[in-house]
């Protein structure tokens, strides 16, 4: 694994003193996912009769919401440890925060802004759909190579992984020189697979909304089922370490999604049945 691609040294910065610069591979790797989805977002939300001028302005403020949302779940789940020493914020920069948090946080800003500006809020949902899953795989792998998600020990196991690097310890948290589940490709492939799966929905879609509810569906039982192997206990343990704030937003996410197919279906088939 490599956390750090290139290392510019340790500099002194005018207000934030001595600092020690370098390109994260995962904030590579989550830049050029977010570029990426961006720009898929934006086609598949034309094609499905949004204006691009509108597409943009709310992809960039949705994609923001989510940034800060991951961290902010993050600081929440630990608030004692950051109010000890507010200046531990900062290292979040470097961390994946809580993704679940982050979609929570741009799925609720998409929909104000929908409403606010009259847009078909179920129209864009369903073109997030289609790259999010995408962009979350290959964020595990910045994940892997940063130490960070890391999995529970897994002494034996033929396809553990060892992280030897001083900085995924630094920046990821991951334990150095123990074998660990390869949890992060096990997340790299389960959302391929919800990817393939919702863009199939997408090719077959009957009523707004049917995308994203699949990608809800998809991805919480993805994303409960892959937490079973994580060991990193940042993102937050409830019941003695046998829930994680992930799972319990993917059985919300799950709930909503599976009652609302009901109603959004039969909300089409009314508005184009013949009056």
């Amino acid at each position: 694994m490599r956390p750090i691609l290139v290392d510019f040294g340790t500099w002194r910065l005018p207000l934030f003193g001595e600092q020690h610069l370098f390109l994260a591979s995962y904030g590579l790797i989550f830049a050029l996912t977010a570029l990426a989805g961006w720009i898929v977002f934006i086609r598949l939300a034309r094609l499905n009769g949004i204006p691009q001028q509108e597409v943009e302005t709310v992809a960039f403020w949705t994609l923001i919401a989510a940034l800060v949302g991951s961290k902010l779940t993050l600081v929440l789940l630990d608030l004692r440890y950051y109010l000890e020493d507010p200046a531990r914020i900062f290292g979040t920069l470097r961390s994946a925060g809580v993704l679940m948090g982050g979609v929570a946080a741009g799925f609720a800003v998409m929909a104000f802004l929908a409403l606010r500006r009259g847009l078909p809020f179920w129209k864009m949902a369903d073109a997030v759909a289609v790259p999010l899953p995408v962009g979350q795989a290959f964020g595990r792998i910045g994940c892997l190579m940063a130490g960070c998600c890391y999995g529970r020990p897994a002494p034996g196991l033929p396809w553990a992984i060892t992280f030897t690097d001083p900085a995924a310890s630094e920046n990821g948290g991951a334990p150095l020189n123990v074998p660990l589940h390869p949890v992060q490709i096990y997340h790299f492939g389960a959302d391929l697979l919800v990817f393939a799966l919702v863009a199939i929905v997408w090719r077959r879609r009957r009523f707004d909304g049917q995308v994203m509810l699949a990608y809800l569906i998809l991805y919480s039982i993805d994303r409960a089922i892959v937490e079973v192997w994580r060991g990193d206990v940042v993102r937050g343990l409830f019941f003695g370490g046998w829930v994680s704030t992930s799972q319990i937003f993917s059985a919300i996410g799950l709930a909503a999604a599976v009652a609302l197919w009901p109603y959004l279906s039969h909300r089409q088939i009314e508005a184009t049945a013949p009056g």
